[in-house]
Parts: structure tokens; sequence; C-alpha cells
């Protein structure tokens, strides 16, 4: 079977990546719809449902912490905002406020990172610095103590906070330091797109539940745990926010990417369709269920998902790339070009799509092309091994052997158990003559692949230069038995019979070779050897 080489892109969010076990609070659905504020800026003296629930998720990480201390800092930050406040009751200028105290007096900072500190709030608030999640997390709590009515808002791969008191509403972004955004700002952001009836039926920009925003930390914490290898934790995280959050089509994509990883392609495929449900316009869905119907080698399907994506996101690389290794495997090195340069001109710098596109010019007998992509592919990524081996098949054809070997040992010093790299120089060194050291190879690689015919039949050959006949007929035989089809290796047998003057057998070597090849140039001349052993024979 074929392989494609697919590159699988990894659904994530802007996300709460906190750890969150759930066994020491209990959870409550709280909707938007439901909340009723409380009186301005009354700081609340029960502990804050939002501030603990994320210190306990952070303490997972962290278990060093003291929850209260981090409490007794929030209610700080409220108490200065309180202060700043006085009585002021108009929105805009209250969110003014918190701006100000947060991102001028107080100096939080925004880092566009996506690891564990700049998300968890304890980190947040021993730092003053956190990514746009972390933020959001301190600002909701921020509101939470003052009773103001702000909620998360969940976009794909993103989440920000929004001020909604039912007659005044407004987005903030915490990574612009609370700058305000409309609405129309994230549904056409490229490549995550939300379509209008994902909107209709609010499964995004809608104000979340406190079980939603719950959602998005598991969602967070599964992407890190499958970044680290923990795929087990990472399904079972993912799981949690899918229950809590049934319409988000960014946890289906990213348990669908999970599935892929545990060589599940039908359940990832359930998932896949089930996010495009969700969200038909967003696009990083329809790459990765493209991806799968190329690993099953359903190509027309793979080729529209990969069309797709690029009308969603036309400047999606990967797509490009991996439509047009499709087209490559199908037979059309035209449009495979064409997808292939096209990623190029996205990404001048992605190697692997000139490896690529090298092999389509090679099989398409444009070798001076071929040369050149190989060239600047390992220009740009000498670790890639693969163009080694590519570039040496396209020296050993030019008969530039000493090039083709050097390229293939460059290869094998990374791959020292890949059987074919040892035959593309067994093949390499018998073309320059040194017969020696191509045998050495053959014996490699039918070490590594013991039941390759052919490469019996070719040793074969290779002994019979060395004046091993004995030797040479043991693999020519072999190779029969292993593939009792192959007219050559009866051929070359019966001539090393003949050799050794074993006519008789040699003679029947022939008859088999004429009987599986009878239209073989050399039909006549093999006929008049048969006549000739007979005649001998007879003698």
């Amino acid at each position: 079977m074929r392989k494609l080489i697919v590159l699988c892109v990894v659904c994530t969010i802007f996300s709460f990546q906190y750890f969150f076990m759930g066994t020491r609070y209990s959870l409550f659905i709280l909707f938007a719809d439901d909340s009723v504020p409380g009186p301005a800026w009354s700081i609340d003296t029960q502990p804050a449902p939002l501030a603990r629930t994320a210190l306990e998720i952070a303490q997972e990480s962290y278990p060093e912490i003291d929850i209260e201390i981090y409490l007794r800092k929030l209610a700080e930050i409220v108490k200065n905002v309180t202060i700043s406040l006085r009585d002021e009751t108009e929105p805009e200028q209250i969110i003014k406020t918190i701006n100000l105290v947060l991102f001028n007096e107080l100096q939080f900072t925004y880092v566009q990172t996506g690891d564990l500190d700049s998300l968890s709030l304890n980190k947040v608030l021993d730092t003053k610095t956190g990514n746009c999640v972390g933020l959001s997390i301190l600002y909701l709590c921020i509101a939470e103590g003052l009773h103001i009515p702000m909620y998360g808002v969940s976009v794909p791969e993103h989440i920000f906070v929004r001020y909604d008191d039912g007659d005044f509403r407004r987005n903030i972004e915490t990574g612009y330091e609370g700058m305000f955004t409309p609405d129309s700002y994230y549904i056409n952001m490229p490549g995550k797109r939300i379509s209008p009836g994902s909107i209709r039926n609010g499964y995004y920009l809608k104000n979340l539940s406190r079980n939603e925003v719950v959602a998005d930390i598991y969602l967070n914490r599964s992407i890190i745990q499958k970044e680290n290898g923990n795929i087990k934790a990472s399904l079972q995280d993912v799981n949690r926010a899918i229950e809590f959050h049934s319409n988000d089509a960014v946890a289906f994509c990213n348990r669908g990417v999970l599935y892929e990883k545990m060589h599940d392609p039908d359940r990832a495929l359930d998932d896949y369709n089930k996010a495009v449900a969700l969200n038909p316009d967003y696009a990083p869905v329809y790459y990765n269920r493209g991806s799968v119907y190329a690993s099953k080698e359903i190509f027309d399907k793979a080729i529209m998902d990969y069309s797709k994506a690029i009308a969603l996101y036309p400047n999606s690389i990967l797509s490009y790339y991996n439509r047009g290794m499709v087209f490559k495997m199908i037979g059309r090195g035209d449009l495979s070009v064409g997808d292939l340069t096209s990623a190029i001109s996205l990404d001048p710098k992605f190697a692997p799509a000139y490896a690529q596109r090298g092999l389509v010019y090679a099989e398409s007998g444009e070798p001076e092309k071929a040369l050149a992509d190989f060239n600047r592919g390992l220009e740009l990524d000498p670790t890639n091994t693969e163009i080694y081996m590519k570039r040496s098949i396209l020296y050993a054809d030019a008969q530039r052997f000493d090039e083709a070997i050097a390229d293939i040992t460059a290869f094998i010093q990374y791959a020292k158990d890949n059987a074919f790299a040892y035959y593309i120089r067994a093949k390499a060194y018998r073309g320059k003559g040194d017969i020696e050291k191509s045998l050495e190879d053959y014996n490699k690689m039918i070490e590594l692949s013991p039941r390759l015919a052919g490469v019996y039949y070719e040793r074969g050959q290779i002994k019979n230069l060395l004046k091993m006949p004995d030797e040479a007929l043991e693999d020519f035989t072999h190779s029969i038995e292993l593939f009792p089809y192959n007219s050559l290796a009866y051929l070359h047998r019966g001539n090393t019979f003949q050799k050794l003057g074993k006519n008789e057998k040699a003679r029947k070597d022939y008859e088999v070779y004429l009987k599986l090849n009878p239209d073989a140039s050399d039909s006549e001349e093999v006929k008049n050897t048969i006549e000739h052993l007979k005649d001998n024979l007879n003698h």
C-alpha cells in the first residue's frame, strides 16, 4: 500500500490550560441569561467561585500553592479597582477603569505563549504576565468580585471577555489591554471563520455558562497532555470538555486528532464530521478530515476536503501541500506541481514542498528541475534525510555514481536499518564498477529484508561477476523459489549452469525462460543455444 506523507494540523484554542480534577468542589450550571448582578462594586465576602476554581485547577500543576493567599491577592486588586471606580456606574467607564488599574497601574502585560505559566492564575498574579487566556481569567475573577456582569466568550481557537448587562454589551480583548472588539472581528478570522448557522444556534459568540468555561479548561489541558505525549489523559480531558460543552467544533476536531494518533481513523472521521456540522466554515477540520481520507486512500474525498480548506483559508500551506501529494499519488503530476508551487509561494522556506516537487519533477523526466529542488530543500533543512535518498537516486540515474554514493551514505547514517538505502548504494557501486562493495550492500539488504526475490537475482549476477558461480546459483534458485515467474532469473541461472558444464539443467532453464518470455529479443539466440546443448547431450 502506498503511504501518503501527511502533515497533520492540530486544532488548538488560545484558552485555559489549567489542571483540574473536579473533586474538591461541586460544579453548577450558571447560565449567562440567568445571572443577576449584585450591588455594584461591593466586594463579596464569600470565596469567589471562579477564582477558587481557577486556583484549584492551577493547584493540580503547582501543588505547593496556598489558594487563600492568592484569593487575598485578588481581593486586593478588586479593592484597588473599587477605589478607582468611586461612584462610577457607566459601563464604558467601568471597563476603562479596570483596564487602567490592570494594565497601567499594576502593569500586567500580555505574552504570546501557550505554556502553563502564562495561563495559570497563580503564575499570572505572581509575574504580572499572562497570555490572552490567563489575563481573561484574571479579568473575569475581578469582575466576579465586583459583581460586574462579565462573561467568557468563545470563538474558534480563542476566548475573550464580554461586559453584558442586558442594555450595554462590549467585547474586551485582554490580550490587547482591554481593547474593544466587535463580533464581526471574530466572524471572519482567516481559517477560523464562524458560519452564520453556528452563530444562530449559539455555538459561538454567546456568553458562556460556568460549565462551558470549565469545558475550555479541560479542552486546553487536553492539548497540553497531547503535546506531552500523554494521549490517554488527553482523551479523558477532551471527553470531559465535550460533556460540558457539546457544541464546540474545536473540541471535536481536537478529539479527532487524538483518535488519529491512536490509529482509530473511523472515530476520527466521526468527530470531524460532527465538527463540520457544528461549524461548516472552520477550515482546519476539513484539512484534518482530508488527511484521514488520504490515509485511507479515499482520494476523491481527500481532494474535496483539502479544496474546501483552501477555499476557506487560501493561505493554508499544508492544505496545498497535502493536496499536491494526493494529486501525485493519482498520477496528476501537473496538478501536484501546481499545489506544491503554491505551498512554496506561501512559504519559500518550506523544505518538504521542495523535496516532494523535486520528486514529481524527477518522475516526470525533468532531472534538472528535480535537482534544483532537492538542493534547495537540503539547503533549507539539512536534517531532512529523505532528500538525500531522493537526490541519490537522481544522481544514480544520471550515472553520477560518486555523488549518489555520498548522498545515500549520508542517509544511511540516520537510517541504518533502511534496506532500500543499501539497495540504492549497491546499485551505485555496481554502476561505478566497485563490485565487492556492491556485494556487501546486497548482503546487508538481504539481511534486513530476506524475502525480496529480485534482490537475490541481482546479487546472483554480482557473484557471477566475482567468479562465484556456485554462490550465484544459490541466489538464482532462491529468487525463483520466492517468485517463479521472473524469466530473467531462469536465463541467468541457465547461463551459470552452462558455465559449470551442467548442460541439461541449463537447457531446462532456457526452455522455461522462453516459455515465460516467448517474445524476448534474444529468443532466437536462446533457441540456438538449446539446440546446441541438445546436440552435445546426444553426442
